[in-house]
């Protein structure tokens, strides 16, 4: 199952796997006529504050990826759920509980931004990672175009003591150790994109307190 997580809604594509979405099959000439659908429908789900999840059906991979590319810039990023003695460690971003992350520069591998983005975020340091996590994606708009972010997530552990400092550039202004008694308010108030998502990964972590 695929899902794009726009503000509170998503837009649902239940047979296509988030993990294969490559844009470089070949289409087809359905799937050309179905991308200029889905590019008709985005502008307005887009815009539509109100809306609820959409769900889209029997729509083929190659006819979502050209719909994607057509109306969306593409900006990846990675970031990593960095594991400590049954907690992991959540920042606070500009009001909003979230994950250490940020954008894949030129040349740099998902695995190498992931680390490089939680360390200067957090300023922890020696981190290793443990296993690679599923996928998010969302978009936002900025800079006068729409742009579609799928974050690269990754489980981390260090080998040092935490003691965080905050990227206050970045807008970040706690970081904060979450256990199994602050779990349930962290998913309540962080981003729906992780609570949906990551929240089997978060669990998995906290249970091991």
């Amino acid at each position: 199952m695929y899902k794009i997580f726009h503000e509170k809604k998503a837009l649902i594509f239940p047979k296509i796997d988030s993990g294969t979405l490559n844009y470089n099959a070949t289409p087809q000439e359905s799937d050309r006529y179905d991308a200029e659908l889905l590019c008709d429908f985005l502008p307005d789900w887009l815009d539509e504050h109100d809306a609820g999840d959409t769900f889209i059906h029997e729509v083929s991979q190659s006819a979502v990826e050209l719909a994607l590319e057509e109306t969306f810039k593409m900006a990846p990023a990675a970031g990593g759920i960095v594991e400590k003695d049954g907690k992991f460690v959540s920042i606070m971003r500009k009001g909003i509980p979230d994950l250490p992350k940020g954008h894949i520069e030129k040349g740099e591998t998902p695995e190498q931004a992931a680390l490089r983005e939680v360390e200067e975020e957090t300023g922890i340091g020696k981190l290793q990672i443990v296993k690679e996590l599923p996928s998010t994606w969302h978009c936002y708009f900025e800079n006068a175009e729409w742009k579609l972010k799928r974050t690269y997530w990754y489980l981390m552990s260090t080998g040092e003591a935490i003691k965080p400092k905050p990227q206050t550039e970045e807008g970040i202004t706690d970081i904060k150790l979450i256990g199994n008694e602050e779990l349930e308010a962290f998913l309540r108030e962080t981003f729906r994109s992780i609570s949906e998502i990551l929240a089997k990964d978060l669990r998995q972590v906290v249970s091991k307190s």
